[in-house]
């Protein structure tokens, strides 16, 4: 269970909060706690609102405080919290507009008038040439796909990470910035976050929309602050890997580490106040050295109360929203973030495998006191490296499942109780014994093999066996003489699936269904379902003799075996249930024993049977489509191993191989000669088969293209 959670599959929310809680721990107790004096942030505070007017204020003191920022006091760049969508209320442009028209004012005079009241034009021609992000919203319902203003030029196109476009948040609208604005600014960055819960922990550098990459205003304020090196993504893994992810954003010679949807965790310095706050007013009225702020970055935005700019954070829960930008802005130029690496699963998994180890081979053995020790001691190791990787490699690994397992594994082996295992150990013997050999259960109860009854997909072998003309023999015989005869070639083909370990699945007539694999993992499952096949065929073959003597029936079996994965485990309903196999792979190994008498021969086995059981001597018999099946499976005769067969046997196995290839190349004419040849000297209905399709397509060839493979339409 915790497995399936660590690997992503499954969230159960307790684990999630605990790992959230102990997260924002390890981030408390390991932050700098000093202030970066790179960064400042322009404030619009109660200060600043006394003292120049609610917000939004006018454009033309917005341009006002810009050129006060970059001509008086130097700043490097500046990044705006804010977007600016629709033009600015004029009524003094109204004005001007109808004194034009009284006549009042010629043309040169009107159109200076107007540029002097035109506040978005103003506020414009301040950004042009300026290094000035402004902030964009992307929306994210399907029920919000508007779009206002003009969107900044995108970073790149979609096509360079389309193979892993599917993991990236991307927006279905946006909320952008007046064009005038956009144009005379060139940058811009979205500044909405995404969460999974309501503490922001991660925020996403980047976003695409219609296909384009666009940035966080973060992340584009610190690339023009950079100078705008070259923009690099690198993904996790090889090109030739399935499972690729977005791991790393370089900016030129500085590395971003992201996760698949292209966040970064918010490397916060401290609580609130790490970075300077000066208020917009103070700006504004020149109230500052000439030299206080130059080459600094700098984040226009509000701590005022009013204004709501406050988050809920890790390290507060009223955290003004502003200062995150600044945390990211700051830990890319000093290359300053906690990483949750893409191998980091792997790692984890391992983590909780050696765990496991470790309460089930040294934990059961421990007294209580000991126990108790252990458990500590445990926790303590493994929380120290974890906190060694959090401090001082800057990688995040997950603790709270590990703690989790380490006290549910201590708690259930202290609570084990030894009469209630040793109660289940005879049920499971007793249960078992009904399905598998005598030696198998003896084995479980002395070596603890590893046995289960529970519900779970394998990699098996099915094995199914059907004696041909059964219902033509039992009509001529009586009820009784029926009994004895079913009596007496079930037992052997019983026998022969015990001596190779199978388990029994079912009798159905005079047909058995059997399986390797459960409840006993078997390596060996193929390889031990073709020796349980063939030693069939053999007693098969001397019980006919014994049969002859008595007067009885021929016996003659047909086999069908299919290796691959299927479920496992007891299924039914509620008044009864049976140990048992279902899938693809099962319906296979039936189908197969039902078109071996179609060839003649007396097994005929998958592919995935030849490639696990490799030491045997195979015929290939053909390509078929069985019924329920679309696609061709190749199907195999096995002959025995190398050492039983003779050289003419060898022969004649490379001979019809090398007409079968013809066969299915299409040279009919040259396979027909060959499978004709192989026929009169060793006459058998395998050979007739592949004579009569050759005849039939040199006069009428299969459609192309052929995959030369043959649909049975009978089960």
């Amino acid at each position: 269970m915790l497995a399936v959670h660590t690997s992503g599959h499954v969230n159960w929310s307790i684990i999630s909060k605990v790992e959230n809680y102990l997260y924002d721990l390890r981030l408390l107790m390991t932050m700098e706690q000093s202030i970066d004096d790179k960064i400042i942030i322009i404030d619009i505070d109660e200060k600043s609102l006394a003292n120049e007017g609610q917000w939004p204020w006018p454009r033309d003191k917005l341009a006002q405080l810009i050129n006060r920022l970059f001509d008086d006091y130097q700043i490097r760049s500046i990044g705006f919290d804010a977007v600016f969508a629709e033009a600015q209320a004029n009524n003094s442009l109204n004005t001007l507009s109808y004194l034009f028209k009284k006549g009042l004012f010629d043309e040169t005079q009107y159109q200076n008038l107007r540029l002097e009241l035109d506040h978005d034009q103003r506020f414009s021609e301040a950004l042009i040439a300026r290094d000035a992000v402004l902030g964009i919203v992307f929306k994210h319902s399907i029920y919000d796909q508007q779009t206002n203003g003009e969107l900044p030029a995108p970073l790149a196109s979609l096509e360079i990470l389309n193979e892993v476009k599917n993991d990236l948040y991307y927006g279905t609208g946006y909320a952008a910035n007046l064009a005038i604005l956009q144009q005379a600014s060139g940058f811009g960055g979205f500044f909405d976050y995404i969460r999974d819960d309501e503490t922001l922990r991660k925020v996403p550098l980047i976003q695409y929309y219609n296909n384009q990459i666009y940035p966080s205003l973060a992340f584009e304020l610190a690339r023009i602050s950079l100078n705008q090196p070259a923009i690099e993504f690198q993904l996790s893994g090889n090109q030739q890997s399935t499972l690729r992810s977005l791991e790393f954003i370089k900016l030129g010679d500085y590395k971003i580490p992201v996760d698949q949807t292209g966040s970064v965790y918010v490397p916060f310095r401290g609580k609130q106040g790490s970075f300077t706050y000066i208020s917009a007013t103070d700006v504004l009225n020149q109230a500052l050295p000439i030299d206080a702020l130059s080459g600094k970055i700098a984040l226009l935005g509000t701590s005022a109360s009013g204004l709501l700019d406050l988050r809920a954070t890790p390290v507060g829960k009223s955290y003004i929203g502003v200062e995150v930008h600044a945390n990211i802005v700051s830990a890319i130029l000093e290359q300053r973030f906690k990483h949750a690496p893409g191998y980091r699963l792997g790692i984890e998994l391992f983590s909780l495998f050696i765990l496991a180890m470790l309460m089930s081979f040294i934990f059961p053995f421990l007294q209580s006191i000991g126990a108790a020790v252990f458990i500590i001691s445990l926790t303590s190791v493994y929380c120290a490296l974890n906190l060694y990787f959090w401090h001082w490699q800057n990688m995040i690994f997950t603790l709270a499942t590990p703690l989790f397992f380490i006290f549910i594994s201590g708690f259930l082996h202290l609570n084990y109780n030894f009469f209630v295992e040793q109660k289940k150990k005879r049920r499971l013997s007793k249960v078992f014994s009904q399905y598998i050999p005598h030696e198998l259960v003896t084995d479980f109860d002395s070596n603890q093999a590893e046995m289960s009854l529970a519900g779970e997909n394998r990699i098996m072998s099915v094995l199914f066996t059907d004696v041909r003309n059964f219902t033509n023999m039992s009509e001529k015989m009586t009820p009784t003489e029926l009994t004895v005869l079913m009596n007496e070639f079930l037992t052997p083909i019983t026998h022969c699936i015990h001596q190779q370990q199978g388990t029994i699945d079912k009798y159905m007539g005079d047909a058995v269904m059997a399986f390797w694999g459960a409840p006993i993992n078997d390596e060996q499952h193929a390889s031990h379902a073709i020796s349980a096949a063939l030693n069939i065929i053999i007693q098969m073959d001397k019980l006919t003799r014994a049969f002859k003597a008595k007067n009885w029936p021929e016996i003659k079996v047909g086999i069908g075996i299919a290796s691959g994965e299927m479920s496992v485990g007891n299924m039914g309903s509620e008044f009864r249930i049976a140990y048992t196999v279902m899938g693809d792979t099962v319906n296979l190994g039936s189908r197969l024993e039902g078109i071996t008498k179609m060839y003649g021969v007396d097994i005929i086995v998958s592919e995935n049977t030849k490639i696990l059981a490799s030491e045997f001597i195979y015929r290939t018999v053909d390509k078929v489509k069985v019924k329920g099946k679309d696609l061709p499976v190749t199907i195999f005769e096995p002959l025995g191993l190398f050492e039983q067969l003779n050289e003419t046997t060898l022969a004649n196995l490379a001979a019809y191989e090398a007409a079968l290839q013809l066969y299915w190349q299409s040279e009919f004419a040259a396979a027909l000669e060959q499978f004709e040849t192989l026929n009169s000297t060793s006459p058998c209905l395998l050979f007739t088969i592949y004579i009569e399709r050759c005849t039939l397509y040199r006069i009428t060839p299969p459609a192309l293209p052929w995959d030369g493979s043959f649909t049975h339409t009978s089960k």
